[in-house]
């Protein structure tokens, strides 16, 4: 990648501040030294604070160094010793594996480096290739003898709210000029089991030749369910890395698979911050966290994807409010406002290729 001058830099600058993204001149970055990790718990480690410097992140340590704040003018990176939690400029954004103190310094995986930070901190850093966005799939989760989640109490099941917020968010991309495609648009099962429905909506992602798969979901626990309300996002977990589920690695069955969700890894992260961002900023609702999971859904398709679970039908206040369809057009509105500043990142990485 190459950038052109003062002109380059504070056109990028912008764009930064308003996406909630971070730029910095190529010529600031350095591929990792791999001389500088060390092998814990399984996986390689680098300094946080020297990985922060290759993007002008300047460290500010905390509580006896165990916590870390990284910042600019445009970030704040915040971590935790212990914790497969960070918060980027606020957001909950969950790492595949635990930040951890030795030696002095607080240390990040190699995988949560190059796979969760770089792509978020320099869009399209070594990638060859810069995605296009002009087929979107929306698979509305669940359907047919599938309910997915409910509520009883208040009548209410998570087929028939995914597929109507499916039709919202299509008629808003479609007014930003988008081609977009349903998955179902009834309520109906795409297969005769449950691996083939979702091998199905896989197989319409391919054969639409999508530049995007968005599959929405409602969620529920089964404990202190009045207590636990909010948005999840969800990209596919790297290959190796623990999903945000996972306490170890040998739960996560499918971690050394090759899957063709994987080769998106990137712009994975990437859309899903976008969408998780806009989604907690204009619904004004708690945030559970930008999060990594191996869903089929996830990693069968072959463009950039993420899977949302925009709020909780278990919590009677949550369900009620996602039960009008004023809020399911505001889930649909911000959803299609996180597209888009995905696809202004993707403009921007394209521009400054180009030279202009």
């Amino acid at each position: 990648m190459r950038f052109h001058g003062r002109r380059a830099t504070r056109q990028w600058g912008l764009i930064a501040s308003l996406l909630g993204i971070w730029f910095f001149p190529v010529a600031l970055v350095a591929a990792i030294d791999p001389a500088k990790s060390v092998r814990l718990a399984g996986a390689d480690y680098v300094d946080a604070a020297y990985f922060g410097a290759r993007y002008g992140l300047k460290p500010a340590m905390g509580n006896a160094g165990h916590k870390l704040k990284l910042s600019s003018v445009w970030t704040t990176l915040e971590l935790e010793a212990d914790s497969r939690e960070s918060a980027i400029n606020g957001l909950r954004v969950f790492l595949g594996d635990p930040a951890r103190f030795y030696k002095g310094a607080l240390r990040i995986s190699r995988l949560d480096a190059e796979k969760l930070f770089s792509p978020l901190l320099l869009p399209g850093e070594n990638e060859t290739r810069v995605p296009a966005l002009k087929t979107i799939v929306l698979d509305a989760g669940h359907g047919g003898r599938d309910p997915g989640k409910e509520n009883r109490k208040l009548g209410v099941n998570e087929k028939s709210l995914t597929l109507d917020t499916a039709v919202r968010l299509q008629k808003v991309l479609e007014s930003m000029g988008y081609r977009v495609i349903l998955t179902r648009s009834a309520d109906i099962n795409l297969g005769s089991d449950k691996a083939s429905d979702l091998l199905a909506r896989a197989t319409i992602t391919k054969k639409a030749e999508a530049d995007l798969f968005i599959s929405l979901h409602f969620n529920a626990v089964a404990h202190d369910a009045n207590r636990v309300s909010g948005v999840e996002v969800y990209s596919l977990t790297p290959r190796t890395q623990y999903s945000t589920a996972d306490a170890e690695r040998d739960d996560d069955r499918g971690a050394n698979e090759r899957n063709p969700g994987n080769t998106n890894d990137h712009w994975n992260i990437q859309l899903g911050y976008q969408v998780h961002r806009r989604m907690v900023e204009e619904l004004h609702i708690p945030d559970r966290g930008l999060k990594r999971a191996r869903w089929a859904v996830l990693r069968l398709v072959d463009c950039p994807a993420i899977l949302i679970e925009s709020g909780f039908l278990s919590n009677d206040t949550e369900a009620r409010k996602i039960a009008t369809p004023a809020y399911r057009q505001k889930i649909a509105e911000a959803i299609a406002n996180g597209v888009q500043a995905y696809g202004t990142v993707l403009a921007g990485v394209r521009k400054q290729r180009s030279g202009q």
